[in-house]
């Protein structure tokens, strides 16, 4: 009778691994899902504070706050591409010409044919167009179109999902509570609540702060005269997600370029580096991350380093959230633990 039972536990468990391998396989088959639908997590969590503030203080409907929160963001995106866009393809090229003969050269070349297009009023890319490319043997060219188009369904869909999310009152938490078993239902909603407020603050933060070191950037590398300043500009604004790396790195990109031209160039421009950082240190990072998320920087320079290598660019912007609400669930677990103790 207890060999019997035995046996029984034994299938229970292999049943048991059998379901949650097949629940692993089928998260890393659709991948790509599971990331827009986190992406969309975190920013619904950033624009449900403003939308909820337009609707308490200023009356103003829920649906009619989404709409006018996330048409905003639309126009934003939109202005982005529009003018941003072309003139950067159009240095990038240029960039790559300096490097003509090279292995940099060659990966940068390859969107050359892409910057006739972007830049050429955004003509829509015909069948031609792309059978052409094809034929020729650039593959890697279509490639990239390919990847500038997945690229933008990945954000319109990161936006609809987040749109609606943000649409209902507590729409994440409901969310949750319609998708997960009962037995993990009260223990993952008590983890997002907790994180919630700080992953929305971070993103709100992050944006702000790349957006001023970009426009920093540029403008101060335009004024010197230093060659590919939006390219750098734009750098900068990216690798501002990454704390004390990112910075450098963007610094030193920008300095070398600048030093191509002349020394005393390159010199003006690492000081203009320096300034940057120092008003990055002293007064962006205090005033805008001030009430974003307590998270050790190496902590974030891990989560974001391994988003980066397992899922590309999308990995790294919802990184910092996921380890937010890891350091949430530790935080719980130590809290609990300290109580337990306490009262023995």
């Amino acid at each position: 009778m207890a060999e019997r039972k035995v046996h029984d536990i034994g299938w229970a468990t292999l049943w048991r691994v059998l379901a949650v391998a097949v629940f692993a396989a089928a998260i890393y088959f659709a991948k790509e899902a599971v990331i827009a639908l986190l992406f969309a997590i975190v920013v619904s969590s950033a624009l449900d504070g403003p939308v909820v503030r337009l609707n308490e203080k200023f009356k103003i409907p829920r649906l009619l706050a989404a709409a006018l929160i996330f048409s905003l963001a639309f126009v934003l995106i939109g202005l982005l591409i529009y003018i941003v866009l072309p003139i950067a393809v159009i240095e990038l090229t240029s960039l790559a010409n300096q490097f003509t003969g090279t292995t940099a050269g060659t990966f940068l070349n390859s969107f050359s044919s892409v910057a006739d297009i972007v830049t050429n009023e955004f003509s829509i890319v015909t069948l031609g167009q792309i059978s052409d490319i094809i034929f020729r043997g650039t593959l890697p060219v279509a490639q990239t179109i390919g990847n500038i188009v997945g690229g933008i369904a990945f954000g319109v869909s990161v936006l609809i999902i987040s749109f609606y999310l943000t649409l209902t009152q507590d729409g994440v938490g409901r969310f949750l509570k319609a998708v997960l078993p009962d037995s993990v239902e009260d223990s993952v909603l008590k983890v997002y609540y907790r994180s919630k407020t700080k992953i929305g603050r971070w993103f709100q933060a992050q944006l702000l702060l790349s957006l001023v070191v970009g426009l920093l950037v540029s403008g101060g590398l335009w004024i010197l005269g230093v060659r590919y300043a939006l390219v750098i500009g734009l750098l900068a604004a990216v690798l501002e997600i990454m704390p004390v790396v990112g910075p450098i790195f963007s610094g030193a990109v920008g300095t070398l370029i600048a030093l191509s031209t002349s020394l005393s160039l390159g010199l003006y421009t690492l000081l203009l580096f320096v300034f940057i950082q120092q008003i990055e240190n002293n007064l962006l990072v205090p005033l805008f991350m001030k009430r974003a998320v307590d998270i050790h920087p190496v902590v974030a320079l891990f989560s974001i380093m391994a988003g980066l290598q397992l899922l590309g660019v999308a990995g790294m912007i919802i990184s910092v959230p996921l380890a937010v609400v890891v350091q949430d669930v530790i935080e719980e677990r130590v809290e609990k633990k300290k109580a337990m103790r306490e009262k023995a």
